[in-house]
């Protein structure tokens, strides 16, 4: 503790004495700032996050306990004195508990050993609880509880505060004067009170949220910030006063919090259109300046430009408020902030966390990205958005100053154990900022943004997985998205590209061979992403995607003059590890075009005489390796190939006659140079869109289908005269269910066609 508190005082004179310019510096540039880095600095000199010595076995578990969806926390009424000149905390805590299963016959709390339970009560009868571990208390209840049945906690403690964590519990010094702060993330708050919480080491729940009453007592020098909103100061005896704060607002057990201090306070209001909100702020004498001031306001342009992207305030209904503590960094006691300097990035970090982190919190601490990762890709937002447009070139800068330095680590967290890698700052902070970045540029802004407030209303007041977030992205995006977070989020890497290409013109349209390669460590494995292509040329660029899946893959793509410079990811929209030129390979060829084109609808008096078909490269094809049927019938062709244009005829010899026609070209076809089999998968058949063919890889046969549609549909039999011939025709046809009977095209040959086809006949041409 005396490490910690000289850190601290080091920290604060610092603020005290800086010029105007160092003091609006942003401290998220400092090796200390975050929660993340300043746990890192505290980590390497071999001291606990409260700046202790390492001490192992100290955090303990509950042992064997209740499952904690078994109950439901409903509310908790917390009334503490704190006594400044002893680190001696009293108070009570009652817990309004609803069970979820039949047969409750114990409730598990958290409490700090070095807490004494003077009293505990359960629905006004004594109760006992057996201590286990250092922190947690097994209550034994007085009676069994079923399902759906409400039970109060009472408890009643008194103790010397222990610090654990990040400096859960804090008796230290602001200005000079008595302080005392909390910062109970991720397993501590049981170090200042008795709550349900996890388990230390544990992945936790933080969807087990409740509304809260907290009353501080203190001595009346002191002012006490904390959530909600406050209910009222009550003066009492031996200059003391209560601070009574209120949330009815959802909210976990570590985002629980006060700030009890000297402080001078102003606020403001939040006008969003509708209402008005206060904005409450809490700093020490020795820090109110105009610049600072100033820096904490910007909060509130802050919250109407996470408007935009968000939604309301999440608690529009209550307050936001700033108050100054002695960590460094801030942490987002929900609806108040803690925060150790003025910085503007780290003032947008802590108010995005009220949306997410407070408003939806992660449900594990596996899955804390979900909070640190979306608030520092919101830092960005901020920069992209605070001059009221759009200034990419400013979100672009703030990402690539978050970019993380190492690639080799995960977003999700495996060792909750180790609270070194819950709050890495490489991994949970900037790559998963990242990952938002990447996943914006994948679904695009509308749908992007749609699939965030798709999650707000999921699960706002609750608690969220990346499994979670995943579905409602991908519920969006009509898209399953599975791939993009199991590569990002779960597994470790990035990718490194390179790329060579071509310019080929093939029956007057101007093309680029694409080849793309990956080159990272193999133990990243293949990443599969739509990767941005900038074809530069004589009429400008030319910007598309490719999906690149494999570790190497050739594209074709349509571009309108003879490309002079390629620029893979030009925007930066992919976490990656280097984009460099390499020579090109050959690749496999391609069908770029086909006439009649797919999906096309031609009538029989312009039909042609043949269907041609242009590969990317040239190849080497035989008849055996196309087919082609005419109302689900073979349909004679006769291939010739010319490889000085790369074009294929089947011709029929006559004008091809009425009918739906499909095209099959075979992956035997194979390319003239290296005997590549074709690349030839057609998304859409009836799309002309489809072409180029392929999916960047060899194999693969290129299926397509056009109609040739009768100028005179009752001329079934397509002599020139509409008669009894053609009636014969079709009811044969009907009869034997044929696919040319389908006369309406709608895949079935029933009553409709019949009679489709009589109406056209009595209508005679």
């Amino acid at each position: 503790m005396t490490t910690r508190r000289t850190i601290q005082t080091l920290l604060l004179a610092a603020l005290a004495t800086a010029s105007p310019a160092l003091a609006q510096h942003d401290p998220c540039t400092d090796p200390a700032c975050s929660k993340a880095r300043h746990l890192k600095h505290l980590w390497h000199e071999g001291l606990n996050p409260d700046g202790s010595p390492i001490v192992l076995g100290d955090h303990g578990n509950n042992g064997t306990r209740e499952a904690s969806d078994a109950t439901d926390v409903l509310h908790n009424n917390l009334d503490i004195e704190l006594f400044t000149s002893t680190d001696v905390i009293t108070g009570t805590n009652t817990i309004t508990v609803k069970s979820n299963v039949n047969n409750l016959t114990q409730f598990t709390i958290r409490l700090r050993s070095n807490f004494t339970i003077t009293s505990l009560k359960v629905d006004n009868v004594n109760a006992t609880a057996s201590a286990v571990g250092s922190y947690g208390r097994q209550i034994n209840l007085p009676r069994v509880y079923n399902a759906g049945e409400v039970f109060t906690v009472a408890i009643a403690y008194t103790g010397t505060a222990v610090s654990r964590g990040f400096g859960s519990i804090e008796f230290t010094t602001l200005g000079g004067q008595p302080a005392v702060f909390t910062l109970s993330e991720a397993y501590f708050a049981a170090t200042w009170w008795p709550t349900k919480d996890g388990d230390f080491g544990a992945s936790g729940d933080n969807g087990d949220k409740f509304t809260m009453d907290l009353a501080v007592t203190a001595q009346n020098t002191l002012t006490t910030a904390s959530n909600g909103l406050l209910q009222g100061v009550d003066a009492l005896s031996g200059n003391r006063s209560k601070y009574r704060w209120k949330t009815n607002y959802q909210i976990a057990p570590y985002l629980v919090s006060f700030g009890t201090a000297k402080y001078n306070t102003w606020s403001k209001t939040y006008n969003y259109g509708t209402g008005t909100m206060p904005v409450n702020f809490y700093v020490s004498p020795g820090n109110d300046n105009a610049g600072n001031r100033a820096a904490w306001e910007k909060c509130i342009p802050m919250m109407e430009t996470y408007r935009t992207v968000y939604g309301l305030y999440p608690f529009i209904n209550e307050k936001y408020g700033i108050y100054e503590f002695t960590f460094g960094g801030g942490m987002e006691h929900q609806t108040m902030t803690g925060q150790g300097g003025f910085g503007e990035s780290l003032t947008a970090h802590e108010l995005a966390h009220q949306w997410w982190g407070d408003m939806v919190t992660c449900k594990t601490w596996n899955n804390i990205w979900l909070n640190e990762g979306f608030a520092t890709f919101s830092e960005c937002l901020w920069e992209e958005r605070k001059t009221g447009s759009i200034n990419t070139a400013a979100y672009k800068s703030a990402l690539n100053a978050r970019r993380p330095s190492d690639m080799s680590g995960t977003v999700y967290v495996t060792n909750v154990g180790d609270m070194n890698v819950i709050f890495d700052y490489n991994n949970s902070y900037a790559k998963g900022a990242w990952v938002q970045h990447m996943l914006r540029g994948v679904m695009g802004d509308t749908d992007f943004f749609n699939g965030l407030a798709a999650y707000r209303a999921a699960y706002e007041g609750s608690a969220a997985t990346t499994d979670n977030y995943a579905a409602i992205m991908s519920g969006v995006e009509g898209e399953d998205l599975t791939y993009f977070f199991q590569q990002w989020v779960y597994e470790n890497g990035a990718p490194k590209y390179q790329y060579a290409y071509q310019n080929v013109a093939i029956n007057g349209q101007n093309y680029l061979r694409l080849y793309l390669k990956q080159n990272q460590v193999a133990s990243y494995g293949v990443f599969n992403m739509p990767v941005p292509v900038r074809v530069n040329h004589s009429g400008g660029p030319t910007n598309t995607k490719v999906r690149n899946n494999a570790l190497t893959e050739h594209f074709l793509i349509p571009i309108p003059a003879n490309a002079t410079s390629v620029n893979i990811d030009p925007d930066t929209w992919i976490l990656h590890e280097g984009i460099t030129t390499t020579t090109y390979v050959q690749g496999p060829a391609k069908v770029a075009q086909a006439a009649p084109a797919l999906g096309s609808s031609t009538p029989d008096s312009a039909a042609p005489s043949a269907i041609t078909l242009y590969f990317s490269d040239n190849v080497t094809i035989s008849g055996a390796d196309v087919s082609v049927t005419r109302n689900g019938s073979p349909f004679p062709v006769t291939l010739s190939y010319n490889p000085g244009t790369f074009a294929a005829t089947l011709d029929n010899g006559a004008p091809l006659p009425a009918g739906d026609y499909a095209v099959t070209v075979s992956d035997n076809v194979k390319t003239a140079t290296g005997a590549i089999k074709l690349d030839g998968e057609i998304a859409d058949a009836n799309s002309p869109s489809s072409l180029p063919s392929g999916d960047g890889l060899a194999n693969g046969n290129a299926v397509w289908a056009f109609t040739i549609t009768p100028t005179c549909p009752a001329d079934f039999n397509n002599d020139g005269f509409v008669n009894g011939d053609d009636y014969d025709a079709f009811a044969s046809a009907f009869d034997n269910a044929a696919p040319d009977a389908d006369f309406n095209h709608d895949g079935f040959v029933n009553g409709d066609d019949y009679d489709l086809f009589a109406e056209h006949f009595d209508a005679g041409c």
